[in-house]
């Protein structure tokens, strides 16, 4: 019909989203035209350019920086893959002796 744009069988003015016939799927107050996440909610809840249904981390803005699998918001070394391989607490981003968990005891400078 000539007031149904979107074929959804509403007709403006009961139409809320006139171009969408989906008519906000994902419930966020706005018409998948304007929608910058049609599917999702919360339009990119950590605003690194994924939508939720394409973000392998919805609210970690890194995106599992280090490969290991464990998005950022939950991994205690997000930028050490191997997660302190050596268990002395200190990621191996930041730890000077990686796979010694003594780090260096003697301090010999050779781990």
């Amino acid at each position: 019909s000539f007031n149904d744009a979107d074929s959804d069988g509403l007709c403006v003015p009961e139409d809320s989203c006139p171009l969408d016939p989906l008519n906000d799927e994902d419930s966020d107050s706005l018409c998948a035209t304007n929608d910058p996440c049609p599917t999702d909610p919360d339009n990119d809840a950590d605003s690194d350019g994924l939508c939720a249904a394409d973000d392998p981390c919805p609210v970690d803005t890194i995106n599992d920086a280090d490969s290991d699998l464990v998005c950022g918001s939950l991994d205690s070394c997000p930028y050490d893959a191997d997660n302190d391989i050596d268990s002395d607490l200190i990621c191996g981003d930041v730890d000077s002796c990686e796979y010694d968990g003594e780090n260096d005891y003697d301090g010999d400078f050779i781990c």
